[in-house]
């Protein structure tokens, strides 16, 4: 089985056109139509239905594209961890975060990176908690931030930060260094993610121990809508202080804090059995440097051995590890 056949094999299948793929691949049509048929006789079993507007991949072809995937990036990380062993870090790294890190962390990160680590062509992606905590698990991520839990898995870990919950409401409701027990918190009219979400969680759990009963008027997922209903009034929302940091200052929102203290903790996790690369261990010095320099005002407290910007810096440009 030819990798280069795979590769194309998955494009011809993500874009359901051998036309398509074609163009794309810099290949001739007929070419790819036999490198396709070759790869199905090969196999002894049929991967795409041909259609006159295209092609559609069958069972054994959409189980076949999750194999290639995996393969392809399998293949791309040994390339990438050889070619890495210059004298200045290569290749690619894919980091991860979770939704409610995303803005305040990804832009200025991929700046920071790109600028000290040119060399190294990034990948950024936000989500779920769930779904980054199972791409780095299968080595879709080689970097990702997560949510410190009991069932991590099999990954490997180093603390990052921790961070508080504020409550967050429309412009001028609450004073500046404001706090409300959680009991008072419980009367207010509440917008919450739904469960299973880990910011929903932890609420639940911090209302749990104050036997307190937590029932939102409205379950929002979608983090920016979340924070456009309680900018226009619609109630109030529990969020780490860096997810509204900057709507806070500009006086958009109003913030508050809760007691008792309702925390999270995050992690840096990489999949398990892999070597990290020297790209994923400039990503890895980078993403600690970004943290520390933004700890105060973002209200974070490090929870990893302190190390001074400058040195990340150098270390970084001149490629160490």
């Amino acid at each position: 089985m030819d990798i280069r056949h795979l590769g194309n094999f998955l494009h011809v299948a993500e874009l359901q056109s051998l036309s398509r793929a074609a163009s794309v691949l810099r290949v001739a049509q007929p070419a790819l139509s036999r490198q396709i048929k070759a790869l199905e006789e090969d196999l002894g079993v049929q991967l795409l239905n041909r259609h006159g507007w295209g092609v559609t991949p069958t069972p054994a072809g959409r189980v076949m594209m999750e194999h290639a995937r995996r393969v392809l990036k399998e293949v791309g990380a040994a390339r990438d961890a050889v070619q890495a062993y210059q004298s200045e870090p290569s290749g690619s790294v894919t980091f991860g975060t979770p939704t409610s890190l995303g803005l305040v962390l990804l832009p200025g990160l991929a700046v920071r990176f790109r600028r000290l680590v040119p060399r190294v062509r990034l990948h950024l992606v936000e989500g779920f908690s769930a779904s980054i905590h199972e791409w780095v698990l299968s080595g879709r991520l080689d970097l990702a931030v997560l949510y410190e839990t009991k069932t991590m898995g099999s990954l490997t870990l180093s603390p990052l930060l921790e961070e508080s919950m504020m409550l967050v409401g429309p412009a001028g409701r609450f004073a500046d260094g404001a706090a409300l027990d959680l009991a008072e918190v419980a009367r207010l009219d509440l917008l919450l993610p739904a469960r299973p979400h880990r910011l929903r969680l932890l609420v639940d759990q911090a209302f749990a121990e104050r036997d307190l009963h937590c029932d939102p008027v409205i379950e929002v997922d979608a983090l920016p809508a979340l924070i456009e209903l309680v900018r226009m009034g619609e109630g109030c929302t529990l969020l780490p202080f860096s997810c509204v940091h900057a709507l806070v200052q500009s006086g958009a929102l109003s913030a508050a804090g809760v007691t008792p203290t309702i925390h999270r903790s995050l992690v840096l996790a990489r999949p398990p059995d892999r070597m990290p690369t020297p790209a994923t261990e400039a990503l890895e010095r980078e993403v600690l440097a970004f943290v520390q320099a933004q700890a105060e005002a973002l209200h974070w407290s490090i929870r990893y051995d302190v190390l001074d910007p400058q040195t990340a810096t150098e270390e970084a440009a001149a490629g160490t590890h």
